[in-house]
């Protein structure tokens, strides 16, 4: 039984030396990976060149949209039990929170309001989003910049609906 083995052992291992890569293939080989790496940075820098500016502008944000409110609750930041932020949410969308400060006292919850937005001026936002308008969404704008409401109202029933964010960007020179 050692005998056969040793004897598979010793085969195994002349076996492995004999399966060796030529000089010729391997610098075929090595040649095409060059050749195909060339070719991905040609077209990387095409890319680059063809991708839009990613420069920042200056722009003004203003408008209102009209949410429902559901729930008031804390911010959690300067205590746990003064209510401070509204979870609202759009005309057949998903629940956000806003910070509405010293208005919470005077929203009712199961009511629907128009915010407005108070306008504030800044470059954060790049070409390629103010050109988009992917940031015109209340969710995103008040996430991403936090914005203020400044002020509300009760809806009316033109307020309501599919039209109810109307929120705009402004270029500004400064």
């Amino acid at each position: 039984m050692k005998r056969i083995t040793s004897v598979l052992l010793l085969l195994a291992l002349l076996l492995t030396g004999c399966g060796g890569v030529s000089k010729e293939d391997y610098d075929a080989v090595v040649q095409e990976r060059d050749a195909l790496l060339a070719e991905a940075e040609l077209q990387e820098l095409q890319a680059q060149e063809a991708a839009p500016s990613t420069v920042s502008v200056k722009v003004k944000l203003k408008g209102d949209f009209t949410a429902t409110v559901w729930a008031l609750i804390p911010d959690y930041v300067t205590d746990y039990e003064t209510p401070r932020m509204a979870v609202v949410s759009l005309f057949q969308s998903t629940p956000f929170t806003i910070y509405t400060g010293e208005f919470t006292e005077q929203l009712e919850v199961g009511e629907t309001y128009v915010f407005e937005v108070e306008m504030r001026s800044f470059e954060e936002i790049s070409r390629e989003e103010y050109e988009s308008g992917s940031l015109l969404d209340p969710e995103v704008a008040l996430s991403v910049y936090h914005l203020r409401v400044s002020g509300f109202r009760p809806a009316e029933e033109k307020d309501c609906g599919l039209d109810s964010v109307h929120l705009e960007y402004e270029l500004y020179e400064s």
